[in-house]
């Protein structure tokens, strides 16, 4: 049985109540209590669903609600308790219905044998589809692919006999989970496809092809499952973990994910992939003292809980800690033998920290428990490529998709090697670099950018006084998409270069307007660092350094981001849009809830490796990437290295930055940081429709969700409430600046000017709009 087996989330939310309401109908819910719990709970609307049973009285179908809504909001024990009562004096399908729902209650406690024994009960009842599902569910937890294949297959083979038939939405869903459980992406999406035909408001459907998408990298397709799930039921836990991981796979959107995990949490304050999801989040900034927390919430609830035992696996392998993650995966593997998902876990989670050479040896061991693991090949194959072993990446990837079909990113980088790259693109050698042009460019290119970098590299060879391992390759791609699918296998990847460490991808000028030279010598710097650091650095330091390398290169590169870093300083908080403190600098990246909010982390970390430049000098850098590579904390690097302590060096550095930021100190400008959520923000325009600061501040929201028509219109009615709001005027000028209208921008700008509201950001927007009217004495000035 392939190891993708269990990478369909055997938390189920059974969202559909086919079984329980029969052939009620709209009529009855209207007038029927019981109708309208049951209609409630479709809706999950819970507490009125709870209250509309327990008034219900002792019947087996107002208890089977119960137990329902008490297992979709966590209260899985109370769950299987009543639905053991129930069984006990139920018959036929309510009986069916009853054991099924305990063994879904064991199995959300990881009582694995219990589900089995109970399930085991009923699986050989020709109508207990359910329970077989999840009788095969169990079985897999334990590793007992044989018998699991046993029972699934009696699924299939019903479909086969037109047992289930094409108008069975319910059953045809149990044939897709089925199919996917047993490693047949292609007959469970073909089974999800009809389950919908018959019935597309059906939530478990949904959640599940979902799911089915998600592990194989198709976040666009399960984002499209998830807003039918959400059109019926829109408050359902489990509706809120896919919205998270569809966050977190499309983009890392770590700010939408934490939302959507607090309103499971909301619902569902036991579900383990909650907490197991926060653990993932926290690890993305080595938190790892809050994500084995959350590690611990979730076993509190399912101590077999495969997903939360490779988080513990994951947080022991990224704290260095060798022993606790040779426990953590004996831990994992007591409970299922089978489990080399496991390693695939750990490797997401390393790649985060650049940790590629470790990722091939992690899929190693996948592939050391099961040979057939197609993500686990994948995995392997991906990371060769980005070592520069093209060949036998290359090779790793064509068995994978032997296997599997349906990864977008092996079938993407497969397809972009075949038809691109190979026929397009060639090698220009060099002693230490190497570069990829496309034939086209090649004339152009290689006169400019081979010398440029070439120089770029000698120049931090003798500064770090370390020649990396190589040769470096360099990888200039003619199109966004082109360079996306080889550095991560999808399209859109939203970046100009990346560094592997021994590979480097990057846009050719042809491929967008930005600079080139700016971008490939960062990318290059990153090559010292990541391998001066065994692969260790964290991302603040990293990312800060290579900032600096191209300041040092070129002083016009430099970022102006001052007046956004001095709001970061002075913030109250990390979540109002302030800075972390040193000891958690990676959380200025992950918790940045904007666009904005990310540069001003890159140019906070730019401006603290100046000023340990200034105080310390150049030669401690090669040092502390060193002390990394050997397995130290920040914390320990810079006490060993630095001889001062993390929070005095955070102190010291902030009160300096304090000093010279000082000529922006009582500036105008608007800070998108300290809004609050867009529906708080709505709801007090709304409340206070005469307050112009109120309405300027909904047009802040707008603006900043790009909203930009209704942005101009709420900011238009603050300037109706008072003619001289200064965040609407400025927010004005910027959208009149953006649709070439640079008169009325001025007229927005005169007004501030003249109401004493300036800044270095009224300036330069006054400067561009001088310069559109070709007023060019006002623009210098």
């Amino acid at each position: 049985m392939p190891a993708a087996v269990s990478h369909v989330s055997h938390l189920v939310i059974a969202a559909c109540l086919a079984w329980l309401v029969g052939s009620s109908t709209l009529a009855q819910a209207q007038t029927d209590p019981l109708a309208q719990a049951e209609a409630a709970l479709a809706r999950s609307d819970y507490a009125p669903a709870e209250a509309g049973f327990r008034a219900s009285g002792e019947g087996a179908r107002a208890r089977l609600g119960l137990a329902r809504t008490l297992l979709e909001t966590g209260r899985y024990d109370e769950a299987g308790r009543l639905a053991h009562e129930v069984a006990a004096r139920a018959r036929d399908a309510e009986r069916v219905a009853a054991i099924t729902l305990e063994g879904e209650a064991h199995l959300r406690r990881g009582r694995l044998d219990e589900a089995t024994q109970t399930l085991q009960s009923i699986a050989t009842d020709p109508t207990a589809h359910r329970a077989r599902v999840f009788l095969g569910r169990a079985l897999l937890r334990r590793g007992r692919a044989t018998e699991a294949r046993t029972v699934l297959m009696q699924l299939v083979r019903a479909y086969n006999d037109e047992v289930i038939t094409e108008r069975d939405a319910e059953g045809l869903a149990y044939v897709g989970m089925a199919a996917a459980m047993l490693g047949a992406a292609h007959d469970a999406n073909d089974a999800f496809q009809q389950a919908s035909r018959a019935d597309a408001r059906r939530p478990e459907t949904q959640l599940e092809w979902a799911d089915l998408y998600l592990s194989h990298y198709d976040a666009g397709h399960a984002e499209e499952c998830l807003r039918d799930a959400i059109a019926v039921t829109p408050h359902s836990a489990r509706v809120h973990v896919l919205a998270a991981r569809i966050a977190l796979a499309q983009g890392f959107d770590f700010d939408r994910a934490r939302t959507e995990l607090d309103a499971a949490f909301a619902v569902d304050p036991a579900m383990p992939a909650i907490h197991a999801l926060r653990a993932s989040i926290a690890l993305r900034s080595l938190s790892v003292p809050e994500a084995d927390a959350h590690v611990d919430l979730a076993l509190a609830t399912d101590p077999a809980d495969l997903e939360a035992l490779a988080m513990r696996a994951t947080i022991r392998f990224l704290a260095e800690d060798t022993r606790g993650f040779e426990r953590a995966v004996r831990a994992a593997l007591a409970i299922d033998p089978t489990y080399s998902e496991l390693y695939t876990v750990v490797a997401e989670h390393a790649d985060w920290e650049h940790r590629y050479p470790d990722i091939v040896r992690l899929a190693d061991e996948a592939l050391r428990i099961d040979p057939r693991d197609a993500r686990a090949m994948a995995t392997r194959g991906m990371n060769l490529l980005r070592l520069g072993q093209e060949d036998e990446g290359i090779t790793q990837l064509r068995a994978a998709f032997r296997r599997d079909r349906f990864n977008v990113r092996v079938f993407n980088t497969l397809n972009l090697w075949d038809d691109v790259i190979t026929p397009h693109y060639e090698w220009v050698e060099g002693r230490s670099l190497r570069f990829r042009f496309h034939h086209d460019e090649r004339p152009v290119l290689e006169p400019i950018v081979v010398p440029h970098l070439t120089d770029a590299f000698s120049d931090m060879r003798r500064r770090y006084g370390f020649t990396p391992r190589g040769p470096v390759h360099i990888e200039m791609f003619a199109s966004n998409q082109h360079f996306s699918v080889r550095t991560e296998g999808l399209p859109n990847l939203g970046v100009q270069g990346v560094c592997f460490g021994q590979v480097l991808t990057a846009l050719s000028p042809r491929a967008g307007e930005f600079d080139w030279a700016q971008i490939t010598t960062h990318e290059l710097a990153h090559v010292f660092h990541i391998q001066l650091s065994q692969n260790r650095v964290p991302r603040w330091f990293t990312e800060g350094l290579a900032e600096h390398e191209t300041v040092m290169a070129r002083t016009e590169w430099r970022r102006e981001n001052d007046p956004q870093l001095l709001r970061a300083l002075d913030a109250p908080s990390v979540e109002r849009g302030g800075l972390p403190p040193l000891s958690r600098m990676n959380e200025a990246f992950t918790h940045a809830r904007s666009a904005e909010g990310v540069m001003t982390a890159y140019y906070a970390s730019s401006r603290l490796v100046a000023y340990l430049a200034d105080r310390f000098g150049f030669a401690v850098f090669p040092r502390m990437l060193r002390a990394w590579g050997q397995g130290r904390t920040s914390a320990e690097v810079i006490q060993s290295v630095l001889r001062v302590s993390i929070d005095d060096l955070d102190r010291d550095w902030r009160a300096a930055e304090r000093v010279r930021l000082g000529r922006y100190v009582g500036q105008f400008d608007v800070d998108f940081a300290s809004l609050p959520e867009a529906s708080v923000v709505q709801a007090e325009a709304a409340a206070r429709p005469t307050d112009p600061v109120a309405q300027a501040r909904l047009g802040m929201a707008l603006f900043a969700a790009g909203r930009v028509q209704e942005s101009q219109a709420a900011l238009r009615d603050a300037l109706r409430l008072d003619a001289h709001e200064a965040t609407a005027r400025l927010l004005l000028a910027e959208i009149a600046l953006g649709t070439n209208d640079a008169a009325g921008a001025l007229g927005h700008i005169d007004d501030l000017l003249a109401h004493g509201h300036d800044s270095a950001h009224v300036a330069t927007l006054e400067a561009r709009a001088a310069l559109a009217t070709e007023a060019r004495p006002r623009a210098i000035a």
